[in-house]
């Protein structure tokens, strides 16, 4: 009867177990993400992954602008395995929660609203038996002004598929942004200023106090660097000339783009940019 008792102890521990590492490719509880007072996937799965195995996309230059909305993309990539899940929160410099993350596409994320806010995948976002990369995508609605820089921590779990937690890659990684504006041309003095017309049609000069032979980077509104160019003199102002082409000389599509001067400015202006 002991030897009996004992087996059945082993096999509801085993059924325990396999529950337990299926429910959590629904999601994974909350407070997994490796922010400050957190665990990680790693309290649940064996196996350490790489962090330059996820990327987070769509923040242009690592700033945000206060209250706005942005579409983020978070993925992650890992040879050998074929089930993939993540969370991710956002903090202030309190470890408190900043701004507001939503979910963009409830097939395969879901939102859990436990302080400080947590997204992360459902079970049909799991992707099983797919190679990677997988992506997920949510939006975020960026505090007010003055929160100052936030950081994203996520938590993402590269799995082998097979319904157990040992065998699983866990990539853990943090993005701190930071807090600027968008301001209109002539409204900021000092270095800050500047000046252009938007809409601009096939190409923009933009005139800016700051140092002469500085970088000027163009963003895309999702966040990728199209092309860097180099400030020069021009009287008291230095200034670009963009003729609307990404750094392999072709044409970029009629859009929104993102202007940010230099290394140690933080200013970032908007154009629209029309053919």
């Amino acid at each position: 009867m002991q030897i009996a008792d004992w087996q059945t102890r082993i096999l509801v521990a085993l059924c325990s177990w396999c529950a337990l590492a299926m429910a959590y490719s629904g999601g994974p509880p909350d407070g997994k993400t490796g922010r400050p007072g957190e665990g990680t996937c790693n309290d649940c799965h064996a196996g350490v992954g790489s962090a330059d195995s996820t990327e987070l996309a769509g923040l242009v230059g690592n700033w945000y602008q206060p209250d706005s909305l942005y579409s983020l993309t978070l993925s992650v990539r890992y040879a050998g395995q074929s089930r993939w899940g993540f969370e991710l929160t956002i903090v202030d410099q309190a470890n408190n929660s900043a701004g507001q993350l939503t979910v963009t596409d409830s097939t395969n994320t879901q939102y859990s609203s436990s302080p400080p806010g947590y997204l992360k995948h459902r079970s049909s976002g799991t992707h099983p038996g797919t190679p990677g990369p997988t992506t997920w995508t949510f939006g975020w609605r960026a505090p007010a002004a003055g929160a100052g820089a936030v950081r994203f921590y996520w938590c993402a779990n590269a799995a082998n598929n097979d319904n157990g937690n040992s065998g699983d890659r866990i990539c853990r990684d943090s993005l701190v942004v930071s807090e600027t504006g968008v301001a209109e041309p002539g409204s900021t003095p000092g270095r800050h200023f500047w000046r252009y017309a938007s809409p601009a049609r096939n190409r923009v000069v933009i005139s800016y106090w700051g140092p002469a032979g500085s970088p000027v980077r163009i963003y895309a509104g999702s966040g990728r660097l199209v092309r860097t160019l180099i400030s020069q003199p021009d009287g008291e102002l230095v200034r670009v000339v963009w003729n609307g082409r990404d750094a392999a000389g072709r044409l970029v599509p009629p859009a929104a783009y993102f202007v940010r001067f230099g290394e140690e400015i933080s200013s970032v202006a908007r154009i629209q940019f029309v053919r």
